[in-house]
């Protein structure tokens, strides 16, 4: 319990100093990792399938992923969409699936590459705190003054690429989800119309 409790405490001060100097870029970067991650979760969401047709999420899912080796599954697909005449409705049946995706996963993308850049904001921002206080002639050491600016281009910079490259990392593998469920659905789509 004393463990922990030290734990948090170094948490919550390691949090003032970064909300102390890290400046406003600093919040931005937060919001936007807020951002990030709920499109990233929504994404992942998505991706099990919810809204869809004919069968459930995981029949799709499992049909698509494994193709071939799941007959059982296609047997059905196939007499369900004789049963409702939606043979010539496939095109529907892939955007009431892949639509939402496909819209997500570009937007989230943007979003990632976008923190980099707000956390170059940062640094100019630091820079421009350094620089004006150097200029002005105030009671503080000028080795305080390019220190605060420092920190917060520093801070801001590092947050950006921490919140980016595991973002990244992240919504590629999902990507590669997505795509493999598309490609699925071709295959699945050529053999319905034989």
């Amino acid at each position: 319990m004393i463990f922990l409790k030290s734990m948090l405490d170094q948490i919550n001060q390691e949090f003032q100093t970064l909300n102390s100097e890290g400046g406003w870029v600093f919040w931005c970067l937060l919001a936007l990792a807020f951002g990030i991650s709920f499109a990233i979760i929504s994404i992942w969401l998505l991706l099990r399938l919810p809204n869809t047709p004919v069968i459930s999420g995981a029949q799709w899912r499992d049909l698509l992923l494994e193709g071939s080796r799941s007959m059982d599954l296609f047997k059905t697909l196939r007499k369900k969409i004789s049963e409702k005449k939606l043979g010539g409705q496939l095109n529907q049946i892939e955007a009431q699936m892949f639509s939402s995706l496909k819209r997500r996963i570009p937007f989230t993308f943007v979003l990632i590459t976008t923190a980099p850049m707000v956390g170059l904001l940062g640094t100019v921002s630091g820079m421009n705190t350094t620089f004006s206080g150097m200029a002005d002639a105030s009671s503080a050491g000028p080795s305080s003054v390019i220190a605060e600016g420092v920190s917060e281009a520093l801070i801001t910079t590092s947050t950006g690429l921490m919140i980016a490259i595991p973002s990244y990392i992240i919504l590629f593998y999902l990507w590669v989800q997505y795509r493999r469920l598309r490609h699925g659905f071709r295959l699945i789509e050529s053999r319905l119309s034989e």
